[in-house]
């Protein structure tokens, strides 16, 4: 996920998950709701069938928490999981990892990544 630049982000100070998934509309869709120097957050509602590319962020920490749906994680050494709502997972600095949904409803997820650094911070490794 790249950088959020200044004025990306909703920066609000309270939020309506709902109404936001209301506004935004049939997925695929990302939204960016915080972008700090510091930090950056992104609601990310993602159709069956999407994966992301494995990729590391060599210098930040990320972390997911499932909303809406199921997804296929996999992190590092860890065999590919699926996780559900009320699910919290971690991608240490350096860590390669990868999401995909599986078929049935869409994945509403939150991701934040700290810091939100202005340079590319993302490997790509062929899947």
């Amino acid at each position: 996920m790249p950088f959020v630049k200044e004025g990306e982000a909703l920066d609000r100070p309270f939020l309506d998950i709902d109404a936001l998934v209301a506004e935004m509309g049939p997925v695929p869709w990302r939204a960016c709701v915080v972008g700090t120097a510091g930090l950056r957050v992104l609601l990310l509602h993602w159709e069956p069938g999407f994966a992301t590319i494995p990729h590391l962020h060599p210098a930040a920490e990320e972390i997911f928490q499932v909303i809406r749906g199921r997804a296929l994680f996999t992190i590092g050494d860890e065999p590919e999981r699926e996780v559900c709502p009320g699910q919290f997972m971690l991608a240490m600095r350096g860590v390669r990892h990868a999401i995909r949904v599986p078929e049935g409803e869409p994945l509403l997820l939150v991701a934040a990544v700290a810091p939100n650094e202005d340079w590319p911070d993302e490997t790509i490794e062929p899947a």
